[in-house]
């Protein structure tokens, strides 16, 4: 019995050991709950997933509110051709018949189609597109996204900043987009380009703005694109770049491209350029800008040491000013070096240019001036750019070319891209060529660039003028041109 006792003993024993061990290893291993923080951590990802959630719908919604406002541009241009008239318009043939060459009668007709896309803005059916995607059409058709069709006519275009004005007559329930704020933008922000690139009628894609002010694309005369990794191909053009709001901040123009199609860069006019435009020729049929009336270079470190400019000065510098306009009367010199326009300091040309074109014929703006080294200020009441109420480089340039027989136009960078010139070449290109003229007859062609005159080099319309103004009826003229990548000399008597 005394056994029994001492094995249940043992055994009892033995038993609560056990316990008390596996107690102990137990809570050594089991670590302790931070019920705080878990539930902390646990909210979190929750909010990225509530985040990633959000991002996704706003792309849903904005495509379904944004996209039955962009519409489809069908342009149809009518060439009229005459099969005989290259023939007979070779210079050989004009010489024994005349310019006035009878031509047979053989014209026929050929339809050239376009395809684009716009922005409806206004209940009235006034929509926003790219000046190329209208450009010369004789009829327009606007198909939206619910397939509906109307007709369109152009209320007015300006090829300086690519944009137009069309408009869908006898317009019905139209949908509108709504219009942002493009001075507003931010690196790194995403966009949304909605169009219909190669005839894909209301697509979307989705990027960032990846760089903005661009400039120097050779697209029009006044850039200052918004660039984009959203996809953009042909017939994108004159559609809308959208941000997350759903608002318009750009009208899709262009793309960098060596095949044609997307390659990662795409760019947009900002919204507020086009409205800008758009609002000029709703309300005052054409398209006016401020003129300054000075010619204008970037101000480099060589520049800043000639002229005893600070160090990381920015600005830009006056090389020339013109005769009676708004910056000469106001007193704005040659050398002049402007940091600020209107309180905002300036950066480069480009920029420059076109806030001064952005502001009304009129209006008065404040240039901040660094002239021999002092600081003073200086208010201009800006005139209209091209207009012919004082000497403008224009008027000027078609005076004296009359004298010559030829018509010429400053070289910018747009027509270098057009003609395959060297963004190098400095000069004025040849815009006509008048018949009979002498200079038609030593060769001179439309397309020319001028580089010299009697040895004196041009450089800009002033140098022109001041060589020009100083020939007379009889005297010899000996142009340097530059044509198809080579120079050659032209020679004639006026």
């Amino acid at each position: 019995m005394s056994k029994k006792i001492s094995l249940y003993i043992s055994l009892f024993a033995t038993g609560l050991l056990g316990i008390l061990v596996g107690s102990f290893i137990v809570s050594k291993q089991k670590p302790e709950v931070d019920y705080s923080t878990a539930i902390a951590k646990s909210s979190e990802v929750k909010s990225e997933n509530y985040n990633l959630y959000d991002l996704n719908k706003s792309f849903i919604n904005i495509s379904k509110e944004v996209t039955p406002a962009i519409v489809s541009i069908y342009s149809t241009k009518i060439i009229k051709q005459n099969r005989y008239r290259e023939f007979f318009d070779d210079p050989f043939f004009r010489r024994f018949f005349g310019p006035d060459i009878p031509f047979p009668d053989d014209e026929n007709h050929q339809e050239q189609q376009g395809l684009g896309s716009g922005v409806i803005v206004k209940s009235d059916g006034t929509v926003l597109t790219n000046n190329h995607v209208v450009d010369g059409a004789d009829e327009i058709s606007i198909v939206l996204s619910d397939k509906r069709r109307f007709k369109a006519k152009i209320i007015g275009t300006d090829p300086k900043s690519d944009i137009a004005v069309i408009k869908i007559e006898n317009p019905k329930d139209l949908p509108l987009a709504k219009l942002g704020d493009s001075s507003s933008l931010e690196v790194g922000e995403w966009v949304l380009a909605i169009g219909n690139p190669l005839g894909l009628s209301s697509t979307v894609t989705a990027g960032i703005i990846s760089a903005k002010d661009r400039s120097n694309v050779g697209v029009a005369d006044f850039e200052d694109f918004i660039q984009t990794d959203a996809a953009i191909n042909p017939g994108n053009s004159g559609g809308a770049l959208v941000n997350l709001k759903g608002e318009v901040i750009g009208i899709n123009t262009a793309i960098a491209s060596k095949t044609g199609g997307y390659m990662g860069i795409g760019f947009a006019i900002p919204i507020n350029m086009a409205k800008k435009v758009m609002n000029d020729i709703l309300t005052k049929g054409k398209v006016t800008r401020g003129f300054l009336g000075i010619q204008i270079q970037n101000l480099n470190d060589n520049l800043s040491k000639a002229l005893k400019i600070p160090q990381n000065t920015t600005g830009i510098v006056v090389g020339d000013v013109y005769k009676n306009s708004p910056a000469d009367k106001a007193g704005i010199k040659s050398n002049d070096v402007i940091i600020k326009l209107d309180g905002q300091s300036v950066e480069d040309v480009n920029s420059f240019r076109n806030e001064i074109a952005n502001k009304n014929p009129g209006e008065t703006v404040k240039l901040d001036i660094i002239r021999n080294s002092k600081n003073i200020s200086i208010n201009v009441k800006l005139g209209e750019l091209n207009q012919r109420s004082f000497e403008t480089e224009e008027e000027n340039m078609e005076l004296q070319t009359e004298k010559l027989g030829f018509t010429v136009e400053p070289l910018t960078d747009v027509l270098k891209n057009r003609l395959g010139i060297n963004r190098r070449i400095n000069g004025l290109v040849v815009s006509k060529v008048e018949e009979g003229s002498s200079a038609e007859e030593a060769g001179l062609l439309v397309g020319d660039v001028i580089l010299e005159i009697n040895r004196n080099k041009i450089d800009n319309i002033s140098d022109f003028n001041k060589i020009v103004k100083e020939i007379k009826s009889g005297d010899s003229i000996l142009l340097k041109i530059h044509r198809n990548g080579s120079n050659l000399l032209i020679a004639f008597t006026k």
